[in-house]
């Protein structure tokens, strides 16, 4: 067990709110279990989905959980909310949040990269905002290979990607996404494994710390999820390992990224494509993040006492 001072007021961890109220409670909730396993004892708070705080049962209020504490791990997934304003105010750490300056969407990231010689999917956006002539379908369909992947051009909706194999699905499936508001991203999708590996910044003593990388097996007919096939490359010659993390350290260091991420990539000839980038990474145990991060034995608890040790110098 790390040793945690007393001296130090509690670390807090938010969850549930109102953008995936379950999923959040589920991570909040490993979160919560691994800061345990470590010594701390952590503020509980539940958010629910109208935005009433609780913590031990009992009604609260972000200030005075903020108060208390020197730490808030905020896993709602929740943006632009007054309780994110008022910790920047009072100089909490917020870690997780999703209200900071990474902002940028998938299509965006494609944009960046491909200007940096990195080979991505082609793909095309279609707007929520835009009325949609029935040409676009067309478009896409004779432009690109099927099956398409269809999904949230912002990774995180809550909204799962799809796969379409007939063109009557795919404006089907468009429309079914705008009626929620939500642009969507189009692509070809092959099924082949996907790499995925975690990257944390001034970790271990190390500017950029890379574990080891995991492969998820998606379907023909579902993308690579949670409940996927999964396994970790332990054993992997020492050239394929610095292939690995040099590939995908590059691509974390021309993004400019100063945030924990997860790396999906598929081969591509002797290199890799870069399939997606998570800025905010599931904490989920069973996640690819976590999952890469748990081969060196690093979880979502010790993260954070990093954070903390390196604040407050315990």
């Amino acid at each position: 067990m790390i040793h945690v001072s007393n001296s130090l007021p509690d670390i807090a961890v938010l969850r549930g709110g109102n953008v995936n109220f379950k999923k959040s409670l589920a991570e909040g909730g490993e979160v919560l279990q691994s800061l345990i396993k470590i010594g701390y004892n952590p503020i509980d708070v539940l958010i629910d989905e109208e935005g009433n705080w609780t913590a031990s049962g009992m009604p609260t209020d972000a200030h005075t959980i903020f108060t208390r504490s020197h730490t808030v791990v905020d896993t709602t997934r929740m943006k632009k909310e007054k309780y994110q304003e008022l910790a920047k105010n009072m100089g909490i750490s917020l870690i997780f949040s999703h209200d900071d300056d990474m902002t940028i969407d998938r299509e965006g990231m494609y944009r960046i990269l491909r200007q940096k010689g990195f080979k991505v999917p082609e793909t095309i956006v279609v707007r929520s905002s835009f009325p949609i002539k029935p040409e676009i379908f067309r478009k896409i369909w004779s432009t690109y290979h099927t099956p398409l992947m269809v999904r949230p051009l912002e990774s995180h909706t809550g909204e799962p990607s799809k796969i379409v194999k007939l063109f009557q699905d795919l404006e089907k499936t468009v429309r079914d996404y705008h009626e929620k508001g939500i642009d969507v991203h189009v692509l070809t999708y092959k099924k082949s494994p996907t790499t995925s590996i975690a990257l944390i910044p001034n970790f271990r003593g190390e500017k950029i710390y890379t574990p080891v990388w995991v492969e998820t097996f998606g379907s023909y007919d579902a993308p690579p999820n949670e409940n996927s096939p999964m396994r970790a490359h332990m054993q992997a010659p020492d050239f394929r390992k610095k292939q690995v993390w040099d590939f995908a350290t590059n691509v974390y260091q021309e993004l400019g990224l100063n945030v924990p991420v997860c790396i999906d990539m598929v081969p591509y000839k002797e290199g890799y494509i870069v399939v997606n980038i998570d800025t905010h990474p599931s904490l989920r145990n069973n996640g690819r993040f976590m999952q890469s991060l748990l081969t060196t034995g690093v979880d979502a608890g010790q993260y954070i006492h990093s954070r903390v040790k390196e604040e407050y110098g315990i």
